[in-house]
């Protein structure tokens, strides 16, 4: 069966929910895949789906008799997308009109994701989706070749199980009632911008990752464990390397630029 991986938010996270830039990419190391076993927790699922304009009722059904599961070994509450992974093998798998268009593409696998969360972006699903990097820009969705990561670039694993919704909520919150705060996401908007220009077209995201980090310590703090922020101190005041959250923080994978590499 069809494998679908899970994702990595490289840049954007946070203000990609105002509509700035964003770049995810696929991470191949975890993946989930239709299988059949006994019985299926999916069935309150799969009857979501059949209220969905495209989907077709009579592979829902098969799916249902057979005791289909998504046999996934994607870290629940890391951020790596395990809702998403299903939520695009679904699509594969159920939905007989493919569309080609991203916008389009995204607006459907968000349908389908919201089911877990109430309301979704589509970008994980997506990522999974198309296995390739996906960049958000003013609306504008781009696929781009997966590549290796850098070698500087590398995952913290915080060893503590998140969830985003809260950590959500908190930063919703804090927008629309602090106004320093409104301030320091627009300029967190601009460096994620610069940051993905400069990934994308292979230069040093050195300097930017720094101030990602620096911005994010010092106003992301309830996003960052306690643990992780005496790691995340340590690296800024030794200048050896930088971290930044990787989605909603909270737990699971942060990101670490090493500047000895």
């Amino acid at each position: 069966m069809k494998r679908f991986p899970a994702k990595l938010l490289l840049f954007g996270e946070y203000t990609v929910i105002n509509g700035g830039s964003a770049l995810a990419i696929p991470f191949s190391k975890y993946s989930g895949c239709w299988k059949q076993q006994e019985q299926s927790s999916l069935i309150p699922f799969f009857e979501y789906l059949k209220t969905l304009n495209g989907c077709d009722e009579s592979l829902i059904d098969q799916a249902i008799k057979q005791n289909w599961v998504f046999a996934s070994d994607i870290p629940l509450g890391y951020g790596l997308g395990s809702s998403g992974s299903l939520s695009a093998a679904a699509y594969d798998a159920f939905f007989t009109m493919k569309t080609t268009e991203l916008l389009d593409l995204k607006n459907l696998l968000a349908e389908i994701e919201s089911y877990f969360h109430g309301k979704s972006s589509g970008l994980d699903p997506l990522t999974s989706y198309t296995n390739k990097a996906v960049h958000i820009e003013i609306g504008q969705i781009n696929t781009i070749a997966p590549s290796p990561l850098p070698e500087q670039l590398t995952l913290y694993d915080s060893g503590i199980p998140r969830n985003g919704k809260p950590f959500i909520k908190y930063y919703l919150d804090r927008l629309e009632l602090d106004k320093t705060f409104y301030k320091i996401v627009s300029t967190l908007s601009k460096l994620n911008k610069c940051i993905i220009r400069e990934f994308v077209n292979g230069e040093d995201v050195s300097q930017s990752f720094f101030e990602i980090s620096s911005l994010q310590y010092e106003f992301f703090q309830n996003m960052i464990p306690e643990a992780v922020l005496k790691d995340w101190k340590r690296g800024l005041d030794s200048g050896q390397y930088a971290m930044k959250l990787s989605g909603a923080g909270g737990g699971g994978y942060f990101l670490r630029w090493d500047a000895s590499t």
